[in-house]
């Protein structure tokens, strides 16, 4: 069954909207440009950091509040990058390496955070064991098929022996959504966030089947990505190294001041009951994100050997070829010159 221990013992590993949403009630004024950025459509407990990075910390460095956007599907993130409608996203991995392969030119700058929140909760009336959910009347739903949400079920359900051919998935945008779904029935399993998690133990018989930080050492949930073009421009560049150095600055807060962390829980968190949370339950979310999981490294840890150890793993769940040359896609350079800034 699912519980709080067991969901804070074993999480890990990682959201179109056609027109995007605007999310900003009011913009600080700053010196400076204002980065239009493109984030997922909601905003747990995860994602506080970065949201606070781009709303807090990036303003006290001489650039103006970013005008940010919602955005439901994160391959529709990934498209805003190609069209030129947004300049950096917080983005997927998978999506990105796989707009690559087709003959995008983009590139992935950091981690906007590592690992993910999400597990993958089941209806335990239907789901007791792997294989269940090949039945004809079980039916699974993923942001997006081929993403990190999909990524995440194919590949520990092909190690239990699922054939996944076998298996319905179908894609619904927004974790809020699938939750819903799962609620009412209308679904049998559904990637989520653990802090939502909690909310669906308490309503029905649900368990998690698939608890990522138990089958990966890493896994990338949403990182900072860009036009190799856009990324030339110098100006740009620099835009793109301060977004980068207010992200760790953020994750370094959330790691060492709970009370930091809580203010911005209840600013920047879209579910309505986040706004109104005790510090004690915060704390909770804090350390299974920041201690347990290690959303949130010190040193972003965006490194050329993550991605080296997970390509094989999207190639084999089908969400990439492989054919990819990660060095013309992965930019690890300006997470070391902002580091070193930083120092």
């Amino acid at each position: 069954m699912l519980n709080r221990r067991v969901m804070l013992n074993g999480l890990a590993a990682g959201a179109g909207l056609m027109a995007l949403q605007p999310a900003m009630a009011g913009r600080a004024m700053a010196a400076g440009r204002a980065l239009k950025i493109a984030i997922p459509g909601n905003s747990l407990g995860v994602h506080i950091p970065y949201m606070a990075a781009m709303n807090e910390i990036l303003p006290e460095m001489r650039f103006a509040t970013p005008e940010w956007e919602r955005v439901k599907k994160l391959q529709t993130i990934t498209q805003s990058i190609l069209a030129g409608s947004t300049e950096v996203a917080a983005g997927d991995a998978i999506s990105t390496l796989r707009a690559v392969e087709a003959g995008a030119d983009l590139k992935i700058i950091g981690n906007a955070f590592m690992h993910t929140s999400l597990v993958f909760v089941v209806n335990a009336d239907k789901v007791t064991e792997a294989k269940d959910i090949e039945r004809d009347d079980v039916t699974l739903a993923v942001n997006s098929k081929g993403d990190f949400t999909h990524v995440m079920l194919v590949g520990p359900m092909m190690a239990a022996g699922v054939d996944m051919d076998k298996v319905n998935v179908v894609t619904m945008g927004g974790s809020g959504s699938r939750m819903r779904a799962l609620l009412a029935g209308k679904v049998d399993g559904v990637p989520i966030h653990f802090d939502q998690a909690l909310d669906v133990a308490t309503q029905g018989n649900f368990k998690v089947l698939i608890e990522p930080a138990k089958v990966y050492d890493a896994f990338l949930g949403e990182v900072w990505i860009c036009s190799a073009e856009w990324l030339s421009d110098s100006a740009n560049k620099e835009a793109a190294k301060a977004l980068l150095k207010a992200t760790v600055t953020a994750f370094r807060k959330a790691n060492s001041d709970p009370a930091w962390y809580a203010a911005m829980y209840r600013k920047y968190g879209t579910k309505d009951s986040m706004k109104e949370e005790s510090d004690e339950s915060i704390e909770v979310v804090r350390k299974a994100l920041g201690e347990d999981i290690g959303c949130w490294p010190n040193d972003m840890n965006h490194q050329m050997a993550v991605y080296e150890e997970l390509l094989p793993v999207y190639k084999a769940a089908g969400a990439v070829q492989g054919t990819v040359d990660l060095a013309k896609v992965v930019d690890t350079d300006l997470i070391g010159q902002a580091l070193a800034e930083l120092a």
